[in-house]
């Protein structure tokens, strides 16, 4: 990873405050539709925010939580929570080759203290090396280009990464069928 590369992508602070802004709404015992109506904004906005689906800029987590009568040192935690949602994660650049949906799995697995896998067919992407990679990807689909077949190997060697970090490594668990270990 380059050195100003993040660790953590945006998933996991935007569905934080989503939470903590919900809380705070429900606290204040306002609906969706009437804080949409103190906000100015749609009904739909909210739901986005509350499901963290989207960026919020620090502004907005001030108004919100002034809406909801949070108090003030919880308004300056959100309202720089609020500024996390816009970092981007090291895969980001792999977007090409990351589907959407791996997307958000990399980002919660960045933010994981524990991780738990169970296969009985192949070893886990974790715990791979990269001719082991290599072989599977271009297995898969064999027509993929071999620029891109590299890429994929970088982007699953990247996420190892997470296992040696310095600051707070997962625990991983892994079970794995005797199989695996004996296929060639």
């Amino acid at each position: 990873m380059s050195e100003g590369t993040t660790t953590t992508g945006s998933t996991v602070p935007r569905r934080q405050l989503g939470r903590y802004l919900r809380d705070l709404r429900n606290q204040a015992t306002m609906t969706v539709r009437a804080a949409a109506r103190r906000l100015e904004w749609s009904e739909a906005k909210i739901w986005r925010i509350e499901s963290g689906l989207t960026s919020l800029r620090s502004f907005d987590v001030e108004i919100m939580c002034r809406i909801y009568g949070a108090p003030t040192d919880l308004t300056e935690a959100l309202m720089g929570l609020a500024k996390e949602t816009k970092a981007r994660g090291w895969w980001h650049s792999y977007g090409d080759v990351i589907p959407a949906w791996l997307d958000l799995y990399i980002g919660l697995e960045e933010a994981a203290s524990r991780l738990w896998c169970y296969q009985s067919e192949l070893v886990p992407g974790l715990l791979q090396t990269e001719e082991y990679a290599r072989t599977l990807i271009r297995a898969e689909e064999p027509g993929v280009e071999d620029d891109e077949i590299d890429r994929r190997v970088h982007v699953r060697m990247a996420r190892q990464s997470l296992l040696t970090r310095v600051t707070d490594p997962p625990l991983l668990n892994v079970v794995l069928s005797e199989s695996i270990l004996h296929r060639p």
